[in-house]
């Protein structure tokens, strides 16, 4: 049984078992540090507690786990007590040292599935998005010519023009929602957040709701052309966290590119995580 936060310092695991074998008892992370450090309090009931630990130190290879376990054969034994275990003290590598290394294992496979990008300076984190009223136009565009912000512009000029022919006023920054892709062409809605969408629509504007759910949010930093590597690492790090990619992923333009160089426009890159999805339109 789980408890606690889903990782980090309080994690908790409790197990019921065979006493012959594993017992009952409970550990605990009482200690992370990121990519070197897991220290963990075990308490096997009558039998004692006890401290484990993960050691992680980069090596030429990849990167070197040290799995320890440490605990005291003689508190509260008596001198008697305390010299029969030192005694069985000289055992206890060969009970416990090959689960150390079953386990071990069991982790280098574990992660050579993994993906190989570095996702360690990622700005992600799981949220829960609420939609926002939009005004949007479906359309699309082709990767090898680069021409999706020219789709957008022009997208985002019409959607701006109908807005002040009826007198809507914007709510929040740009968005594009992605549909649809492949080698080729991109299919996404140019969408801009509104005060009100009980308006009569025309020409390629539309009314609807921007996706809203459990999703996967990155901020990503630098110019909208530096976004692919962003976009590498947050599959990345949803593969490493067995979150299922959704269908629909957006792009929320926080910065206003003509205030700022292209290093410092902020954009938030949402993935819906799949079961999630909410449909706009």
């Amino acid at each position: 049984r789980f408890s606690g936060p889903s990782a980090g310092v309080g994690a908790r695991m409790e197990w019921t078992g065979d006493p012959r074998q594993v017992g009952n008892g409970w550990q605990e992370i009482i200690e992370s540090k990121p990519y070197s450090l897991v220290r963990m309090q075990l308490d096997f009931e009558h039998q004692g507690k006890a401290t484990s630990y993960f050691d992680l130190q980069p090596s030429s290879s990849g990167t070197l786990v040290t799995w320890g376990f440490n605990t005291s054969l003689v508190d509260g034994q008596g001198f008697f007590g305390s010299l029969l275990a030192r005694y069985f003290g000289l055992f206890f590598d060969r009970w416990i040292g090959s689960d150390y290394e079953q386990g071990l294992e069991r982790l280098r496979q574990y992660a050579e599935t993994l993906p190989e990008t570095d996702f360690s300076d990622l700005d992600a984190e799981i949220v829960t998005v609420q939609p926002f009223d939009i005004l949007y136009i479906a359309t699309g565009g082709r990767r090898e010519t680069g021409n999706v912000s020219e789709v957008l512009a022009a997208a985002y000029q019409e959607i701006v023009a109908f807005m002040t022919e009826h007198g809507i006023e914007m709510t929040a920054q740009p968005m594009a929602i992605t549909r649809g892709w492949d080698a080729r062409d991109y299919s996404f809605e140019a969408a801009i957040p509104v005060s009100s969408t009980d308006v009569r629509v025309a020409g390629n504007v539309q009314v609807g709701q921007s996706p809203a759910g459990l999703a996967v949010r990155v901020v990503h930093k630098g110019s909208y052309d530096s976004m692919g590597l962003s976009y590498e690492k947050l599959s990345a790090f949803m593969a490493a966290n067995q979150l299922e990619e959704g269908r629909v992923s957006w792009e929320h333009y926080i910065s206003d590119p003509g205030q700022m160089p292209a290093s410092e426009i902020i954009t938030h890159i949402y993935f819906m995580i799949a079961d999630q999805q909410q449909e706009s339109g």
